[in-house]
């Protein structure tokens, strides 16, 4: 099962406090690809701008998804 948002991950977190939230992560996602190749300050930064267009056309995701994925990427780092 795969967090679709950052609350569902949360959750997933807390139900599963034992196991690295990056399980819960699609593989091949824009979250998978930014919880291991960017670090927290980045993602802060980030959450707190507007969606790269270039991201967003590359990984064939909307402004909106790109947030929800640096969001839950941020996340996972933070509990990892």
């Amino acid at each position: 099962m795969f967090a679709k948002t950052a609350d569902e991950l949360r959750e997933m977190i807390r139900q599963n406090p034992e196991t690295s939230p990056s399980i819960f992560l699609m593989d091949d996602s824009f979250a998978a690809w930014c919880y291991d190749n960017r670090d927290f300050i980045w993602l802060k930064s980030a959450f707190n701008r507007d969606a790269d267009p270039d991201d967003c056309r590359k990984w064939g995701i909307t402004a909106q998804e790109w947030k929800t994925n640096v969001a839950m990427a941020g996340l996972a780092l933070t509990v990892k």
